[in-house]
């Protein structure tokens, strides 16, 4: 009986690399993989059984000796892009993060233009005829 609960417990509990800079880099990693279950809450901070299971599979990949593309990939490709906290930035998205820039850049330009475009040839001012802008 004392050794279910001891398998048990140990199942339950997460165990840390034994290379700390292994540990840090799947600290990090844990840092930018979303939840899929929690709302906006990164793995490392989840208590889900997902995210328990996501930190371990995080663990094992960086202890074979993945990169953290190749990790990140795994999960994104496993749950969408959804899991991600860092958003791609090629093909389609590229345009994405664009857009904003070319908004500003093309409604600054359209400003400029109508403030200091050429004035259409032959406009004269209004002559002024001594009345104020409110007298009739």
């Amino acid at each position: 009986m004392t050794w279910l609960l001891l398998l048990a417990f140990q199942l339950g509990v997460e165990t840390p690399l034994a290379d700390a800079q292994e540990e840090a880099r799947a600290q990090g990693l844990m840092r930018e993989i979303r939840c899929v279950v929690c709302e906006n809450e990164p793995v490392s901070q989840s208590t889900a059984d997902i995210a328990v299971d996501m930190r371990r599979a995080i663990r094992k990949q960086v202890e074979a000796g993945k990169s953290n593309n190749e990790i990140r990939h795994f999960f994104t490709d496993k749950y969408g892009q959804f899991a991600s906290f860092r958003p791609p930035t090629e093909g389609f998205w590229l345009l994405l993060w664009a857009f904003p820039f070319l908004l500003v850049g093309g409604a600054a330009a359209f400003l400029g233009m109508r403030a200091f475009g050429k004035r259409k040839p032959g406009l004269k001012p209004l002559p002024d005829d001594g009345r104020g802008p409110l007298e009739g």
